[in-house]
């Protein structure tokens, strides 16, 4: 006796192109509207490294980048940037969606993720997803020409 599936008529001598089409086609139909109900790909765990206290010369040449408004460096999974002189900001350097590094965009005041967008205001909140977590914001100061960042 014939079987009814989804409108087709699937005969006990159908051949195997056919009934692997068949197949295809509803396991497709069922995975696309399981995504568009919602298929998000959630955030990699990422840990902010803790316990930071480091200090960073800034009369030092590898520090240099340090020296000008917009510049930034990288230290410990920590960026730090310059934001105007004599004020600095530091958050930790790993975007919170996959764990890719992110830059610092003065003119946008803000870090960003090259790899899938996320943006994060200075003090390392969400502006933009995918990313929905907050960059873990760390503490500095200056001292003549020392800067510390520390928990």
């Amino acid at each position: 006796m014939p079987i009814v599936s989804n409108h087709h008529l699937i005969s006990p001598y159908m051949d195997r192109k056919e009934f692997l089409s068949i197949v295809g086609i509803s396991a497709a139909g069922l995975l696309y509207t399981s995504c568009v109900t919602g298929c998000k790909i959630p955030d990699t765990v990422v840990n902010a490294p803790t316990n930071v206290d480091f200090s960073l010369d800034l009369s030092a040449p590898e520090n240099s980048s340090l020296t000008k408004d917009g510049g930034y460096l990288y230290n410990s999974g920590i960026i730090v940037a310059r934001v105007t002189e004599g004020h600095f900001i530091a958050v930790s350097s790993a975007c919170t969606h996959q764990g890719s590094t992110v830059v610092y965009q003065s003119g946008s005041n803000r870090f960003y993720c090259p790899s899938h967008g996320s943006a994060f205001a200075e003090n390392g909140s969400v502006q933009q997803g995918p990313a929905r977590s907050a960059l873990h914001q760390y503490n500095v100061s200056l001292d003549g020409s020392t800067l510390r960042v520390y928990s």
